[in-house]
C-alpha cells in the first residue's frame, strides 16, 4: 500500500524504512552494513571499533545486570564481550546482525563468570512470605508466565535474584534467560549453543531445584 513503512526488529530494535519496502530488504541492507563495520574493525579502524562499542555498550550491560548486582562485576564482563567481540570479529560471517551476534558472545561470558564465581549470597527467605513455594512456582511457571513484571514489589524480585544466585551457573542461566528476559526456548538455544531438547530440560531441572531449595529452607 502506499506510504506505508517497513517494520523490522534487527539485534533488539526496531526498524522503520519510510514509503515501504521489504523486511527481508532491510534485514539485508542491515546484515550488508554490519559486514562493512566488521571488515573496518578487521582492518584496525579504532574509531570503528569505539563507535561499535558506544552503539552496544547499553544492551551488553543490560544482559550481564540481569545476572550480577555489583557495577564492577557487570563491567568487567561488560569489558570481556568487547575483548571477545574484538578478537573474533574475523569469526562474524554477516549471516545475523552484529547485535546478536554480540549477544551471544555476552551471554557466554555471563555463563563463564558465574561458573567462576564460588560464593554465593545468602537468602533472607524471611522475605519471601508464608507460602514460598508458591512464589517461586509464580515466579517460574512453567508457560513461561511468571515474570519480574507480576511480582507485587521489588523486594520480592530482588529475593528472587538472590534465590537465582543459589543455583549452579547453567541453571541460573537458563531460568534468566526464560523468565528474567523472557525468551523463547529457541531463542535461548540460539544463544546459548545448546539444542532446544537441551534447554528445555535444563530449564525444567532448574525450576525444580529451586523448588527443592525454597522448601527445605522454609523447613528449617
Amino acid at each position: 500500500m502506499e506510504g506505508s513503512a517497513a517494520r523490522l526488529e534487527i539485534g533488539g530494535a526496531a526498524v522503520t524504512r519510510p514509503g515501504g519496502g521489504s523486511a527481508v530488504d532491510e534485514l539485508t541492507d542491515h546484515l550488508a552494513h554490519d559486514r562493512q563495520v566488521a571488515t573496518r574493525i578487521l582492518t584496525g579502524d579504532e574509531d570503528t571499533f569505539e563507535e561499535f562499542v558506544r552503539a552496544h555498550h547499553g544492551r551488553v550491560a543490560r544482559i550481564a545486570g540481569r545476572f550480577f548486582r555489583r557495577a564492577d562485576t557487570i563491567e568487567e564482563v561488560v569489558q570481556e564481550v568487547f575483548v571477545k567481540a574484538y578478537s573474533g570479529m574475523a569469526s562474524y560471517r554477516g549471516e545475523v546482525p552484529l547485535g546478536h551476534w554480540l549477544a551471544r558472545i555476552t551471554v557466554n561470558a555471563c555463563y563463564d563468570q558465574l561458573r567462576r564465581q564460588r560464593a554465593r549470597p545468602e537468602v533472607a527467605f524471611s522475605q519471601l512470605g508464608g507460602d514460598p513455594e508458591a512464589f517461586v512456582a509464580s515466579y517460574v511457571s512453567p508457560d513461561g508466565d511468571g515474570s519480574a513484571a507480576h511480582l507485587a514489589r521489588e523486594e520480592a524480585r530482588l529475593t528472587a535474584e538472590q534465590m537465582l544466585a543459589r543455583l549452579p551457573a547453567a541453571d541460573r542461566l537458563v531460568l534468566t534467560l526464560t523468565v528474567l528476559e523472557g525468551m523463547a526456548v529457541a531463542e535461548v538455544a540460539d544463544l546459548t549453543g545448546w539444542s532446544v531438547a537441551n534447554v528445555k530440560v535444563r530449564a525444567f531441572r532448574a525450576r525444580n531445584r529451586m523448588r527443592r531449595l525454597v522448601a527445605g529452607a522454609e523447613g528449617r
